[in-house]
């Protein structure tokens, strides 16, 4: 099942309030790290809130850009595969194609552990909802546990995040950057791939809908498969930005399967303008809604955490979140289970970061849970999974 990267979104529609209501007041917030010899512990999100701060106008006046941007210019980003067995992730995968171009050695596992979705769980019982509590402001918190500023660009007055745990997204960005028009915006996207910043950007795919089925079969599918039961095309999505010439800008798509398949995608410049400026569909839930002509982009880098102080903050997130799959298992739904795909892959790669670590017991523990999470919307017994799953996270937690 494949409903954008907001899964939630299309299905939960008639929630969306009731839902933002619960999560203000359901934070995730892991316990506070014990002692560590690094001098300060990995970043945290903050509870969201339902007011969002507008972009400001500002001038990046701390970034070398060139003046003018080139005719044409081709990043050599490298791809990025975030989702396997409709896994989404799309946020995730976008923002390690920009964290990998600025340090080769970063990959996939290394900012999950840095985001803190592969050990979290958020129940929220008032609508019977599983999900990994972090959202899009996951960005935020990797970034900021790797070094990296960021900054957000959007029309003024864009919607800027999903308000779903996640306005420490602008928070916590060096910069909020304001475009007055789609010139501008497609103007300063253009100045930063031709100053070798790859960009991620918020779309609706609707509009890039020939492109992305000319250029391969998985798309085709996910389209059948929206219109057939959901009744429309528009799905909201997280990509790369790796160049641009006079005809076309090129997107990595991180959810595409096959691989070489999902890189440099060409797509129109007209239709890719419709699609950024549509990432505020109406048609979308009022979560999935975000721009028009949003991006983000990283800029400079200080210190990152250590894998030891990764591991333990994550040890005290995945303390907290065991009662919470506990509590999901009183009432299992395979519906409102439907985040089940991205815990699935996010704990599969926290599995491999353990093992890489030095933790090979509490790792494989983390790749068995990982695959209960992925066939849990089919299983016969989603509460003895369910159970199964809180029981290897907490012996896990003995190993590492």
């Amino acid at each position: 099942m494949f409903l954008g990267c907001h899964k939630f979104a299309s299905v939960f529609a008639s929630l969306t309030l009731v839902l933002f209501l619960v999560m203000t007041s359901c934070a995730l917030s892991p316990p506070p790290l014990t002692p560590s010899p690094e001098p300060s512990p990995p970043v945290t999100p903050e509870p969201s809130s339902p007011s969002l701060p507008t972009p400001t106008a500002s001038v990046l006046t701390e970034l070398n850009l060139v003046a003018e941007p080139l005719a044409e210019k081709k990043l050599n980003v490298e791809m990025i595969y975030s989702g396997d067995d409709d896994s989404g992730l799309c946020y995730i995968g976008s923002y390690v194609m920009l964290a990998k171009f600025a340090d080769s050695d970063i990959d996939f596992s290394d900012v999950i552990a840095n985001c803190g979705i592969a050990t979290s769980a958020l129940y929220v019982p008032e609508i019977n909802l599983l999900l990994n509590g972090f959202g899009i402001g996951s960005i935020a918190v990797a970034a900021g546990n790797q070094g990296f500023d960021y900054y957000i660009v959007a029309l003024k007055d864009a919607k800027l995040t999903d308000e779903f745990l996640a306005t420490n997204l602008v928070e916590d960005a060096k910069q909020i950057i304001s475009m007055k028009s789609e010139d501008e915006a497609f103007e300063l996207l253009k100045r930063l791939i031709s100053s070798d910043i790859p960009v991620m950007v918020h779309i609706d795919t609707n509009f890039i809908k020939e492109a992305l089925i000319t250029h391969t079969s998985y798309w085709k599918t996910i389209f059948d498969w929206q219109e057939a039961h959901m009744g429309s095309t528009h799905i909201d999505h997280y990509m790369s930005v790796t160049g641009y010439d006079q005809t076309f800008v090129y997107l990595n798509d991180p959810t595409e399967k096959q691989e070489d398949m999902g890189n440099d995608i060409p797509v129109d410049i007209s239709d890719f303008l419709n699609a950024w400026e549509n990432g505020a569909h109406p048609t979308f839930s009022e979560q999935a809604r975000i721009g028009p002509y949003w991006m983000l982009f990283l800029g400079e880098r200080g210190t990152a955490k250590s894998a030891s102080v990764l591991i333990s903050w994550n040890r005290g997130i995945a303390t907290e979140a065991i009662p919470k799959i506990r509590q999901a298992a009183d009432n299992p739904n395979v519906i409102e289970l439907i985040h089940c795909g991205e815990m699935y892959r996010a704990r599969k790669e926290f599995g491999v970061f353990l093992k890489e670590n030095g933790y090979e017991e509490a790792g494989n523990m983390f790749l068995e849970a990982s695959e209960l999470f992925r066939g849990l919307c089919q299983s016969p017994d989603q509460q003895a999974d369910l159970l199964e799953i809180a029981d290897l996270q907490e012996q896990s937690l003995a190993k590492w």
